[in-house]
């Protein structure tokens, strides 16, 4: 039970119990903390936290939400380590109608811009694959090309540009971190708005140091797994 995050429980309770039964909720609750719920005939109406939760319930009976309910849930939380932010997701998640605030997590990342930027970059991605067709390459635009490869320390056709002709998401794990990567039409593997011919070079990127990137990244194949770009190669 120590281990638990919930060690006991409270559900769908009448609140005539804190004046019907006022000394069996005080024997058994007495004074724990944890996070509550209150209902209006079934449906949730608030959401709270309390370090005390009988009397903070019962206080509810004579505040601005008197009359707004007619039963309770406790539930007893061992360490209030994380309360309120469980009281935050709560609130968030069920919206109650009794709550003004829904709450927030100090210590959390909202991930919203880090997939506005990644899905940018795959719209973006696809568009120039979209007008690449439709581009007649220059010698100077060619040159300029060339001209990029080399200062990436980049020589040769990208292996790429056969073998994932229809897979453009790498993806890979270093130090228990995630990093993905984007394969163009022509085999050019783009990470951190850096260009790369090859998955070794890709990889070193990552790693700093010489690595073996048909084995450092893997793909998504037909059968929606995640495998290793090595196994694509041994195909051809």
């Amino acid at each position: 039970m120590t281990n638990s995050l919930v060690s006991g429980y409270l559900e769908r309770i009448s609140s005539k119990v804190f004046d019907d039964y006022h000394g069996q909720i005080t024997s058994l609750i007495g004074n724990q903390r944890g996070v509550y719920a209150l209902y209006k005939k079934n449906h949730l109406y608030y959401v709270g936290l309390a370090t005390n939760l009988r009397t903070r319930v019962k206080h509810h009976l004579k505040d601005r939400h008197a009359q707004k309910w007619d039963g309770f849930s406790l539930y007893l939380v061992h360490n209030a380590e994380h309360l309120h932010e469980l009281e935050s997701l709560l609130i968030r998640i069920s919206e109650p109608k009794g709550n003004m605030k829904l709450g927030g997590f100090k210590k959390s990342q909202n991930l919203f811009r880090a997939l506005k930027k990644s899905m940018e970059e795959r719209n973006r991605l696809q568009v120039r694959e979209i007008l690449a067709g439709r581009k007649k390459h220059t010698r100077g635009s060619a040159r300029s090309k060339k001209r990029n490869v080399k200062r990436s320390g980049m020589r040769g056709a990208p292996p790429l540009k056969e073998l994932l002709l229809m897979d453009r998401q790498l993806k890979c794990t270093y130090k228990g971190r995630e990093y993905t990567a984007q394969v163009d039409s022509d085999g050019m593997i783009h990470i951190d708005n850096k260009v790369y011919n090859s998955p070794s070079a890709a990889a070193v990127h990552i790693t700093g140091r010489p690595m073996n990137g048909w084995t450092f990244w893997k793909y998504l194949n037909q059968q929606d797994q995640w495998v290793k770009i090595d196994q694509r190669r041994s195909k051809k």
